[in-house]
């Protein structure tokens, strides 16, 4: 699905998944990045598909944004790693993606997580310079150790991919927070995370789940903080 010029959704509800995943294209370079990988084969399968759709299928796929460690977010690293891509994820998140340890959850799913190496590992404010376009990594600890949010400026608007950090409700009033599912999940962390994140100013949220959401980002994000608080005993560990 086409978001903006040159920006897709390449894999989610929309398609029959739960998994989102998002592509940035450049055009002149034929080059691509993207956010998160999807969970498995039937979710490669998404993707592949939809970049023939597009006309995308002939692109390099340079760079891979990982949001966190999680299966369903990391399942298809190793496929993209091994096509010449380079995996870029949180620090503290590293070590579960090149291990397969239970930072990756793989007990949710029943089979062993496909563990790869890790091209870089990112650190808060970081700013990668890629294609043109600078991606800034923003530390969003609380759902895993590691979380991270990556924002970045396209054809005008403030583009904020937050994985499981926040995701979009009904509207831009209903957020909803990842789950407790990581043992090492931290309420405490996550809120100061919300937190900080409240006073971003945003226009598009992409997150790891559900619907994206094309305007009034930073009010979703307020929203994210507010709820943590409102319904503190939903979330604390």
């Amino acid at each position: 699905m086409l978001l903006l010029p040159d920006l897709y959704q390449l894999c989610g509800s929309c398609y029959g998944s739960h998994q989102n995943v998002f592509a940035a294209a450049f055009p002149i370079e034929k080059q691509l990045i993207l956010f998160d990988t999807g969970l498995d084969a039937a979710d490669l399968g998404i993707i592949r598909d939809n970049l023939l759709l597009w006309g995308l299928d002939s692109f390099q796929i340079s760079h891979v944004f990982l949001t966190h460690s999680h299966f369903d977010h990391t399942g298809n690293a190793r496929s993209f790693l091994r096509n010449g891509a380079q995996l870029l994820i949180g620090e503290e998140d590293a070590d579960a993606v090149e291990n397969g340890s239970a930072g990756t959850i793989p007990y949710c799913y029943g089979v062993p997580f496909p563990a790869c190496p890790v091209s870089h590992r990112l650190v808060d404010r970081e700013k990668i310079n890629v294609h043109g376009i600078v991606v800034e990594c923003h530390q969003v600890p609380g759902h895993t150790r590691g979380s991270m949010a990556y924002s970045f400026l396209w054809h005008g608007k403030t583009v904020l991919v937050t994985g499981d950090f926040l995701q979009t409700g009904s509207d831009i009033y209903t957020p909803v927070l990842g789950i407790r599912v990581d043992e090492e999940y931290c309420y405490e962390e996550y809120r100061k995370s919300l937190k900080k994140m409240a006073v971003f100013s945003c226009d598009v949220i992409l997150p790891g789940h559900f619907q994206v959401c094309m305007k009034g980002g930073k009010r979703l994000l307020g929203a994210g903080y507010r709820e943590i608080l409102v319904n503190r005993g939903l979330y604390k560990d």
